[in-house]
């Protein structure tokens, strides 16, 4: 009978509920009294299987360098040959001089975004899209900065690295981003204000009267 009524006692208890068979460690927290309760087996089998494989990997992969690193180095190796050679082709088939804007947008992408946001709207650089301008709005000046770099802001030096043809494709796509939108709010002006709206007015090419005055004059 009394192993009756202590079978249907132990089913009636609840999560966290006292046992009166579990052994309990000396000490308590606050009046709460840890059981010594062994952890389950599959918790126990993965954390020896776990040291296991830290102990066989760790030398194999960073230690002795013996697996991935090896196809890693090639595969990055292979993919920048097959970059260059198409960077190669493309110059080549004249693809970059029919559209500079959108071959500047593509580097633009790739070497600028981290510091003037995707879409010129600024953060570790400045807004590209006001017509607040540090070091001035002008095509000419725009490359210079680009070429030489601004050591005081952390910019480097890319004419080195991008050649004077990116750097030209760079620059026209730079000039198309003033007064546009961003998606998200650009960076707060820096530098001083341009009259954006004269300096990227569309130039009017010269009249047949300027052009034969031009050529009498070079003539002469």
């Amino acid at each position: 009978m009394s192993e009756r009524h202590d079978a249907q006692h132990h089913e009636e208890l609840l999560p966290g509920d006292f046992i009166p068979e579990q052994e309990l460690l000396e000490h308590d927290f606050d009046g709460i009294q840890e059981a010594d309760n062994p952890l389950p087996k599959w918790w126990v089998n993965l954390f020896l299987v776990s040291i296991v494989f830290a102990v066989v990997y760790t030398p194999i992969v960073h230690m002795f360098d013996l697996l991935p690193k090896d196809y890693l180095r090639r595969d990055l190796a292979q993919a920048a040959m097959r970059a260059e050679q198409r960077e190669a082709e493309l110059i080549a088939s004249g693809a970059y001089d029919s559209d500079p804007v959108g071959a500047g947008k593509k580097y633009f992408g790739t070497f600028c975004v981290t510091c003037h946001g995707s879409y010129g709207e600024g953060g570790i650089g400045p807004n590209l899209t006001d017509n607040f301008w540090i070091h001035g709005p002008n095509e000419n000046q725009i490359a210079a900065v680009i070429v030489n770099g601004v050591a005081a802001k952390g910019m480097p030096q890319w004419g080195p690295i991008l050649g004077e043809r990116k750097i030209k494709m760079i620059t026209a796509y730079v000039m198309t981003l003033w007064e546009t939108e961003p998606p998200t709010p650009g960076k707060k002006p820096e530098g001083e204000p341009f009259d954006m709206a004269s300096i990227r007015a569309p130039k009017e090419a010269p009249s047949e009267s300027q052009s034969a005055t031009s050529d009498t004059t070079t003539k002469i």
